[in-house]
């Protein structure tokens, strides 16, 4: 049997350590097709062996592909038996969109995101790193500019890309023990948010970390810096950054955990559905084809 997989979205470090299971339990029973679309469209197939014994040595296993503006995504598994569809929330869009109510390829579908943004999911593949990640590199700045002494009292602020989500802000923002502005902000939210980083600044607290989205940037420096006395500066967290070099402890368990349903799935030739994480477990929920 062909298994055809592809990651669309975002490739955090776990991903490889799923398709390094996948490869090594699938062969010589089956073969692993990875699929690589490049902006021109064009389609990169090669079968995915891994000789090493670690899963996070050597190259990416899989490149991210680029197909969410393809209308055919039959074409792509045209010669898989099976096809594996991992990535975020837009690419689990596209997925039911163009695949999922397919009557030619079966498919299933496998939540990954550094946002923890999939709907019917409770937690993502991806997330934990990226928070331990973006946590890391805030603490040391915020170390650093407590140890230093000025006349006004210090704001840092981290601009993070990729449109995360408000609830990864205010958990960033809860382990560092720091401030962040609502993506879905309001009026009242950004007085608040004013008070709040006043109030924080006393003879003993000189210093403290803002965090926000990158598309809020304007907002940040129009309508809260220009409002608060205090020496201002920031750098920006891309999404590089978050996925993180080697996985977290959690990420890895799921990890495993994912590429185990994974195998389930091809073992039973399951019918087209997604993989779910919730609180209690992975779930995998059948997709109701409707016929035309």
């Amino acid at each position: 049997m062909k298994v055809g997989v592809i990651v669309l979205g975002t490739l955090p470090a776990g991903v490889k350590q799923i398709l390094f299971k996948l490869s090594k339990e699938l062969s010589p029973q089956h073969k692993l097709i990875g699929l690589e679309v490049a902006k021109d469209e064009k389609v990169i197939y090669h079968e995915l062996n891994e000789l090493s014994d670690s899963p996070y040595l050597g190259n990416t296993y899989l490149k991210l592909s680029v197909a969410d503006h393809l209308q055919n995504w039959e074409e792509l598994f045209i010669n898989m038996d099976v096809a594996i569809v991992i990535g975020d929330q837009k690419a689990k869009a596209a997925w039911e969109e163009k695949l999922s109510d397919s009557e030619n390829i079966c498919s299933l579908f496998v939540p990954v995101s550094i946002h923890n943004n999939i709907k019917g999911s409770d937690w993502s593949l991806g997330y934990d790193t990226a928070l331990n990640s973006i946590t890391q590199n805030v603490l040391k700045v915020k170390d650093t500019i407590h140890s230093l002494k000025y006349d006004k009292p210090r704001l840092f602020g981290f601009s993070i890309e990729g449109q995360p989500p408000t609830s990864m802000l205010q958990d960033i923002a809860i382990s560092v023990d720091g401030h962040f502005l609502a993506n879905d902000l309001e009026e009242d939210e950004v007085k608040q948010l004013i008070n709040n980083i006043t109030n924080s600044f006393t003879n003993q607290n000189t210093s403290n970390v803002l965090l926000y989205s990158v598309g809020l940037a304007n907002v940040i420096e129009n309508e809260v810096i220009s409002k608060i006395d205090a020496d201002w500066k920031y750098a920006e967290i891309d999404e590089a950054l978050c996925m993180g070099t080697n996985p977290t402890a959690i990420d890895r368990i799921l990890a495993n955990e994912l590429a185990a349903e994974i195998l389930l799935w091809v073992a039973n030739e399951k019918q087209t559905g997604q993989l779910k994480v919730l609180k209690d477990g992975i779930v995998f929920q059948e997709n109701k084809v409707v016929v035309k």
